[in-house]
């Protein structure tokens, strides 16, 4: 089994927005380092890399489990997780199944037993971490600060009123 195990390229965008990469942007920049691998794609669109409740990335791990898997590629190591506990379980897995980790953007990125790499990788998700935090406050100041100017928040506007 271990012969025919393929190269998992995995992609994920939280919401559309112009000024960021694209999952098929992702997917087409991380294929590159296949070097002619077999390669199957998982992409969640529309999911938050806050936890892994994203079904691609469940099936993913369910195949790396199998021992489908040799190696998962992504563009950007914020894509596959923003949460250091679940990047730290994931990649009990990926050791424990023996499939490797590469980073399009982020080349020196190893989750092998060397030490720089395995604290740079600590150090990246960190920060991934924390952009998410900054991230879901940014989006609580300005609800509330809608709130306060008498603007709608969201959903659909009551019965007999129009939104503008």
């Amino acid at each position: 089994m271990k012969n025919n195990r393929y190269v998992a390229v995995y992609a994920r965008q939280s919401v559309f927005n112009p000024d960021s990469i694209s999952v098929d942007d992702q997917i087409e920049k991380a294929k590159k380092l296949a070097d002619d691998e077999t390669v199957v794609i998982y992409q969640d669109k529309g999911y938050t890399g806050a936890n892994t409740h994203r079904p691609d990335f469940q099936r993913m791990m369910k195949d790396i489990q199998a021992g489908l898997i040799k190696q998962v590629i992504v563009w950007k190591l914020d894509r596959i997780s923003r949460s250091v506990a679940d990047f730290s379980m994931m990649i009990s897995v990926f050791r424990a199944y023996d499939v490797s980790f590469s980073s399009v953007s982020e080349p020196c990125l190893t989750i092998d037993d060397n030490p720089f790499g395995k604290a740079m990788l600590q150090i990246i998700m960190i920060f991934a971490e924390l952009e998410r935090d900054n991230i879901q406050a940014r989006v609580r100041e300005n609800y509330y600060s809608r709130l306060e100017l008498g603007m709608l928040c969201g959903g659909s506007a009551p019965f007999g009123f129009e939104r503008t």
